[in-house]
């Protein structure tokens, strides 16, 4: 895949936001106009939300990732955390063993790519960034973190992401009998919406303003 411009990076964003919406809102119409099995539609639309909501973070962050690595910018010059991401797989071999010589590969592989053009391949077997089924708000900061974003937009909502939706959503897919109201369920869905409206516009700002870059680099 690539996304070599920005207008390729918000049409991207809005094509994947589109479908997620059209879904969500179709399905709070069902619930809106079935009184009868409102319960149901109210459990069933808490993991739906969720799973879009885990999606559209999952996705639109890979593409942030693939925008930036056809923009032929030298490792040198992004902010820490993409050298970070770029050597995740070196960090992980290195905490599973005390040997020096696992150790110091990881220095010569600093050494090695310190000089070249950012770049990292996605496929959909393998993601660059994955959310592991869980979208909790420290997940969204981990994720925000090591692509060079800012997660505090979205503290006033930690609650909304961890209590509103993620608990609910477990307790659901884990087959709990939990008491789910149709206001709360309505109050989320809104809240979750407009987080996800939020991440797109981060997500196109910082690469229209170039955040991925170094300060001295910008």
């Amino acid at each position: 895949m690539k996304i070599k411009s920005l207008e390729e990076l918000q049409d991207k964003l809005d094509e994947d936001l589109s479908w997620r919406k059209k879904e969500l809102f179709d399905f709070k119409q069902l619930l809106i106009s079935d009184v009868q099995n409102e319960k149901i539609f109210i459990r069933a639309g808490t993991a739906l939300l969720c799973a879009h909501f885990e999606g559209f973070i999952r996705i639109a962050s890979n593409y942030y990732i693939i925008y930036i690595s056809h923009k032929n910018v030298p490792i040198q010059n992004l902010k820490s955390s993409f050298l970070a991401l770029k050597l995740k797989k070196k960090f992980q071999e290195c905490g599973k063993t005390t040997k020096i010589s696992v150790h110091s590969s990881l220095f010569d592989k600093l050494e090695e790519i310190k000089d070249t053009l950012f770049f990292m391949k996605y496929t959909e077997e393998n993601k660059i960034i994955t959310t592991n089924s869980n979208p909790s708000s420290e997940v969204v900061f981990e994720i925000m973190t090591s692509i060079g974003l800012d997660f505090s937009p979205f503290e006033p909502k930690k609650n909304y992401i961890d209590f509103n939706l993620l608990k609910n959503r477990h307790d659901v897919v884990h087959g709990e009998k939990t008491c789910l109201m149709k206001e709360d369920f309505l109050k989320t869905f809104d809240i979750i919406l407009i987080i996800i409206e939020q991440y797109k516009e981060i997500i196109i700002n910082a690469a229209e303003n170039k955040q991925y870059l170094k300060s001295q680099c910008v």
